[in-house]
């Protein structure tokens, strides 16, 4: 794709808004497409201005109707999993969330996890009953906000369960 026309081509049944508004998919398949090189300026910076206009693609925070909620039950002790691993090139930011403990009471550690099985100890949250996911953590140092990639996403550590931990947390892509 080297050609303004090219691009225009790819969007012409798109809209800024209402039912055919250019979703977030879409903007980036056809992004994909550009080569990084200097006759494609014209239409790398189109395809930044377009990003821009139908809020597809974002500078300065969240992209807007990209929040999801990611909900999964634990059942026993040593369940550990990937929570939420993005798709590459893609960064999210914990929004909130809330714990259920069913049966007794639980404990998950969250950690962020890299492919070489490094992991970072993010927070721990101690679950007896529906609660904040941040409230009880045992890092008094946690720092907002929390973004999680394609190359360190969010694991959930099962360190106890009683009967059941269900944990639900909503996300929001940046970038």
């Amino acid at each position: 794709m080297g050609k303004e026309s090219d691009l225009y081509d790819q969007y012409n049944t798109k809209t800024l808004g209402g039912d055919t508004k250019l979703d977030v998919e879409t903007y980036e398949n056809v992004q994909n497409n550009i080569h990084l090189e200097r006759t494609n300026r014209k239409l790398l910076e189109l395809t930044d201005l377009i990003g821009r206009v139908t809020n597809t693609r974002s500078s300065s925070g969240p992209i807007p109707g990209t929040q999801k909620i990611i909900q999964t039950t634990y059942t026993s002790t040593g369940d550990d999993a990937d929570f939420f691993k993005p798709d590459p090139g893609e960064v999210w930011q914990i929004v909130g969330g809330d714990t259920l403990g069913s049966g007794g009471t639980g404990t998950i550690g969250w950690n962020l996890l890299d492919s070489d099985g490094k992991f970072a100890f993010i927070f721990q949250t101690s679950i007896s009953g529906q609660e904040p996911i941040f409230q009880n953590t045992q890092n008094a140092n946690l720092g907002f906000p929390l973004y999680i990639t394609h190359e360190n996403w969010l694991y959930a550590n099962i360190i106890a369960v009683a009967t059941s931990l269900r944990a639900t947390i909503s996300f929001i892509r940046v970038r």
